[in-house]
């Protein structure tokens, strides 16, 4: 049995990340999950210290996605999760990088996002590993459900069978 580690990142001004755990034949695991403030500075010290200490196979990172509408402008918050890809490039883990677009999250459907969030936020209740501001040390849990989240989609399009068959059969 190979075992894996993987770190799921959802950067920004708040990070989410999620360090997970998958084997041959054992599913998504999640070892421990972060959310921190302080944008890209405070991601640089938590992913350097986490990558110094422990060797991932994979970043499973929530890549920058520009959305063009109505009121959207260029502001320090709306650029810092392409701050925060560019601080990994700079860690040199982009050899890593698997890049999830925000949407592959939401891999339970639903119409709009705030329902496509809702069955998300089901689907982690029902497994059991549901998040909160408490168990991340923060007012709310927001980008560590996202990470941990793009963590089992990105092991579902990997057509990883024992994590299909623990959360989808």
């Amino acid at each position: 049995m190979t075992a894996y580690r993987g770190l799921a990142v959802d950067p920004g001004m708040s990070n989410g990340l999620c360090e997970f755990a998958w084997a041959d034949d054992a599913p998504f695991m999640a070892v421990h999950n972060f959310q921190f403030t302080g944008g890209a500075s405070n991601l640089e010290r938590v992913v350097r210290k986490l990558s110094t200490d422990r060797n991932y196979d994979v970043l499973v990172v929530e890549k920058f996605t520009p959305r063009q509408n109505e009121g959207f402008s260029l502001t320090r918050e709306s650029v810092e999760p392409l701050r925060g890809e560019g601080v990994l490039i700079g860690l040199g883990l982009e050899h890593l990088i698997q890049y999830a677009e925000p949407h592959q999250q939401y891999f339970m459907g639903g119409e709009d996002l705030r329902e496509k969030k809702r069955r998300s936020r089901e689907f982690l209740k029902q497994h059991g590993i549901y998040l909160t501001g408490k168990s991340v040390g923060q007012p709310d849990a927001n980008d560590a459900i996202s990470a941990q989240l793009h963590a089992i989609s990105w092991l579902r399009r990997q057509r990883h069978m024992p994590t299909i068959e623990a959360f989808f059969s």
